[in-house]
């Protein structure tokens, strides 16, 4: 099951000229921590698996 991590930060070619800035392998391997905690299961089928991370962002569910 793929993993989507939206963090809020813009990408390096956004057209609105934020400055980008890396994503850092600590990032990443928290970003895992915390989707299996919330369910994950990477060798699962099926849809993607979404954990947002943005600033300010509130599920609506």
């Amino acid at each position: 099951m793929t993993l989507v991590v939206t963090t809020g930060q813009p990408h390096p070619s956004n057209w609105i000229g934020r400055e980008a800035e890396p994503v850092l392998p600590s990032s990443v391997a928290a970003a895992v921590r915390l989707a299996l905690h919330m369910g994950w299961t990477p060798t699962a089928t099926g849809s993607a698996f979404h954990v947002e991370q943005s600033p300010g962002f509130t599920p609506s569910h």
